[in-house]
């Protein structure tokens, strides 16, 4: 858009030179700069960079919003929605964000380098991961009260809350327009006569494995975690058939791999699904002023003393699903493509799936009430990724029975997963905890001490890789109500 091609164009600049008076000059010396094309990444650094300049003239920066967000669509990043202006809200809290974003343009610019759509969400929620929202006390109330009830409807909220429905609704709003909730989907892979397991691997720092190639393609491959401290840390997380033979060429897999490469370690989890526990702990939050106010005493003394009166305001979610005693799978494929549809989408509603899959309503009612009775599925809501945490895997060799007294323990964190493992003829407890960021290395010196030889693996997850995994409809038989596998599904050629 060095200069307008057509009328649509020309009349656009129009509208903003109308809004921006003055300061229309440097807009049209940015656009030709950066040669800026509407719908591009560049166009929406230079109208947040603008946006910015109308903190104090709430009249001037509606326009501006209404300008900049006209005919504009979504984009989808992983578990995030990018939406203008509205996935900028956070970042007028910092005076440095406009100032960030416009460099980036300059980056690419000097190296004449493209900025696709793809870099530049992965680099925008990278730094919105860093901003952490701020609450009025109401909004925080809401906030949490989602948390623990774990619904965004009204009628199972404004009983639990001294909130008519109205504002009840309009602090949702503003909870939405922040991003700070995701509805997601859980799979009761239990239920659904799925198996979970991990491969860890320690190699050295200097070791160029890359196990993208390593690895053959599988459709059973769910996701990839990596880490470096000390040494790379590598967890390659399976969803499987709940078959005796999986394990068998995980571990061929496995050897396979050790002898090829230069590997420090290498351990083989398998997952108690049943056992999944989660808890949300947003009472160190101070929401005020953005910040965690979680010192590092208050944390060991929690570990130490697991303190009752902290714990019994903390929001536990236990188990996941119920466990069911007789696991006899009543599945059609219409029921696979729903559920991935809903993983995909994160979309719970029955008028979009219907459309989607070409379905009636009668039939779509019946499929998904099939799945939801079958405890195939459950909505979730949890926080998205902005209050600047970071992810810690630990793997603690205990009792199973230990789980509920070391979550306790653990559930000072903002966000605590656990599972029970069974490693080899061992077995052990498996924690995700999300920690503020600025506190990780501390926290595994801290745990380093409290759990001494009980750690069988800890590190810190820096990059989480997953290609939004789906049910593989093609490896399930309709007729016998089962998974198909075979060896090559995870060994390739390896066999």
């Amino acid at each position: 858009m060095a200069l307008p091609q057509n009328l649509e164009e020309k009349q656009r600049l129009q509208k903003a030179e109308r809004i921006l008076s003055f300061s229309f000059k440097d807009f049209e010396l940015l656009i030709q700069k950066y040669n800026v094309s509407f719908d591009s990444p560049e166009w929406d650094v230079i109208c947040f960079y603008f946006a910015a300049r109308f903190q104090n003239n709430i009249q001037k920066l509606k326009e501006w919003y209404n300008f900049w967000g006209k005919n504009r669509k979504s984009k989808k990043f992983e578990n995030f929605e990018y939406a203008v202006p509205y996935s900028y809200l956070n970042f007028f809290s910092s005076n440095e964000s406009p100032k960030y974003f416009l460099e980036i343009l300059e980056y690419y610019y000097q190296r004449n380098l493209k900025l696709s759509w793809d870099i530049f969400l992965q680099i925008f929620f990278d730094f919105r991961s860093k901003i952490m929202p701020k609450f009025n006390p109401k909004e925080f109330e809401v906030f949490q009260l989602i948390l623990k009830e774990q619904t965004m409807r009204n009628s199972e909220l404004k009983d639990k809350i001294e909130m008519d429905s109205s504002n009840l609704s309009k602090y949702k709003k503003k909870l939405r327009d922040k991003n700070i909730l995701f509805e997601g989907l859980s799979i009761n892979h239990s239920a659904l006569n799925l198996a979970v397991y991990c491969l860890v691997y320690n190699i050295p720092l200097s070791s160029k494995i890359d196990f993208f190639k390593e690895l053959p393609d599988s459709p059973f491959l769910h996701s990839i975690y990596t880490s470096y401290s000390n040494s790379q840390s590598v967890a390659i997380n399976y969803v499987t058939p709940n078959n005796n033979q999986v394990k068998l060429d995980l571990y061929k897999l496995s050897e396979s791999i050790n002898e090829k490469n230069d590997i420090i370690s290498s351990n083989l989890f398998q997952f108690d699904v049943d056992s999944r526990l989660k808890s949300f702990n947003f009472t160190n939050y101070d929401y005020k002023n953005g910040r965690w106010d979680l010192p590092y005493y208050k944390i060991a003394s929690f570990l130490e003393n697991e303190d009752s009166k902290q714990i019994s305001d903390i929001v536990f979610i236990s188990p996941e699903f119920e466990v069911m005693k007789e696991k006899v799978l009543n599945l059609h494929k219409i029921g696979i493509e729903i559920l991935n549809y809903l993983l995909l989408r994160n979309e719970m509603s029955v008028s979009a799936i219907r459309n989607a899959l070409g379905m009636s309503e009668k039939e779509t009612r019946k499929q998904v009430e099939n799945l939801y009775n079958n405890q195939y599925f459950k909505s979730r809501i949890n926080p998205n990724y902005v209050f600047g945490l970071s992810n810690l895997a630990l793997f603690l060799e205990y009792e199973p029975s230990k789980q509920l007294s070391l979550h306790k323990r653990l559930s000072v964190f903002p966000e605590l997963y656990s599972q029970k493992y069974v490693n080899e003829t061992k077995q052990g407890l498996y924690f995700i905890i999300r920690i503020p960021s600025n506190m990780i290395f501390d926290c595994m010196t801290l745990f380093n001490k409290f759990f001494k030889e009980h750690i069988r693996e800890m590190f810190v997850v820096n990059q989480m890789y997953s290609s939004r995994w789906l049910l593989p409809k093609d490896k399930y038989e309709t007729v016998f109500q089962e998974w198909k596998y075979e060896s090559t599904d995870i060994l390739g050629d390896i066999i």
